[in-house]
């Protein structure tokens, strides 16, 4: 399933009630770095659609001098809309940027565990695959108009950047299997504290 704006949204909304206008910042500050910034009009379509499709309601809070405010939170309806996209397999894309893998993980206190790790490592299968496949591939560039000595300055220009690029998904890589790590060392304290909880009931 592929990510909407209607999915972030929802997800600041399982935190805190907010306005077009709180989203907005966020989206602009803090956001910025989860996904590209909205103007104010599409933020405002999009939850008058979320409306239309029983996703969010709101609450009117009114001010002297100044155009009331609308206060959006989610309903059960919305809330369910965001954990389906939550648990449906993630839709690879190749650039990692762009995978939804990360969204995923910053709201899995909203699925079981063994979901978002399942998630995490097929992430990482996809990403492993991706380079075992391109990292090494053949990048000489071969041109009739440049000459030598500018042809050898592009090609170096070219293994720098790749050598940028490969470090950039190394380190994506990396942080996903710490990711991955921590969430399975939750599920086992999860798991432990319920073995100690069902030992130490009372006995009927």
């Amino acid at each position: 399933m592929k990510m909407k704006l209607e999915h972030y949204i929802l997800g600041l909304l399982t935190i805190n009630p907010s306005t077009g206008y709180d989203i907005k910042k966020h989206l602009d500050t803090e956001g910025r770095f989860a996904r590209r910034r909205a103007p104010l009009s599409q933020i405002y379509t999009t939850l008058k659609r979320m409306l239309e499709n029983g996703l969010v309601t709101f609450e009117e809070e009114r001010r002297d001098g100044k155009p009331d405010l609308k206060i959006y939170s989610f309903t059960a309806q919305g809330e369910q809309f965001l954990i389906d996209f939550l648990h449906s397999p993630i839709e690879y894309s190749f650039r990692y940027t762009e995978s939804s893998v990360l969204f995923r993980i910053k709201h899995a206190y909203l699925v079981d565990t063994a979901v978002i790790i399942g998630q995490i490592r097929d992430e990482l299968h996809f990403r492993q695959e991706q380079i075992h496949k391109f990292r090494h591939r053949d990048r000489t560039i071969h041109s009739h108009i440049l000459s030598t000595p500018d042809l050898a300055y592009a090609q170096a220009i070219e293994d720098k950047l790749h050598g940028y690029g490969a470090d950039r998904m190394d380190v994506f890589v990396s942080h996903l299997e710490k990711m991955a790590a921590f969430f399975e060392e939750h599920q086992e304290a999860a798991k432990a504290e319920t073995a100690v909880a069902t030992t130490n009931a009372p006995q009927r």
